[in-house]
Parts: C-alpha cells; sequence; structure tokens
C-alpha cells in the first residue's frame, strides 16, 4: 500500500513536498491511501476528504487522519482532493489540490 501525504494549514490543503507523488498510474484498486497532517483549527472535527474526478466527488470519513482514496477517482490522469471538518455548528472547508496520474 502506497501513502499520499497532505498538509492542511487553515482553510488550504497542499501535497507534502517530502512526499513522492510521481509514479502514480491510473485504474489502481485498494493500493492508495491518503494522510493527513492538520494545524490546530482542525482540533476536534469529525474530517471527510472529498475525492473528485471528472466533476463527481468521492467523500471518505478521514479516521486517525488517513483514509483509503476510492477507485472510481482513480479512473483518469488526474484527480483533485480537499477535506471538509464540522464540529458543532462549526465547518471548515479547504480548498482543493490536483493529483496528476501519469500512466
Amino acid at each position: 500500500m502506497r501513502t499520499l501525504r497532505f498538509i492542511i494549514t487553515g482553510q488550504n490543503i497542499e501535497k507534502d513536498p517530502s512526499c513522492d507523488f510521481s509514479g502514480l498510474v491510473p485504474g489502481t484498486r485498494g493500493y492508495l491511501r491518503a494522510e493527513f497532517v492538520f494545524d490546530r483549527n482542525w482540533d476536534g472535527c469529525r474530517k471527510a476528504a472529498v475525492f473528485t474526478n471528472l466533476c463527481k466527488h468521492y467523500p471518505v470519513p478521514i479516521i486517525n487522519n488517513t483514509c483509503d482514496i476510492p477507485e472510481e477517482a482513480l479512473t483518469w490522469k488526474r484527480f483533485q482532493v480537499s477535506v471538509v471538518g464540522e464540529r458543532n455548528r462549526y465547518r471548515i472547508p479547504t480548498n482543493k489540490t490536483e493529483v496528476k496520474q501519469d500512466g
């Protein structure tokens, strides 16, 4: 299993520069996970990652700061990732970051 790491600061999500995002191939199933590093704004929030491919959204709960990347999001040469957090009346979404698949 391969893990792609993302850093969330406030409402900004970015790919972790120390993580290798190269060599990804469309059509992967059950192999890619996402790991998220959150700043203090996200403390106590329930979190979900939203993977977007061809204008379709695939939300996945984030548990212990990780989640599997759904195969439906991995069928094309690129997909986007964003995160939404909620706590009581507090809701915090991020922007999107794009992940390219070369295969």
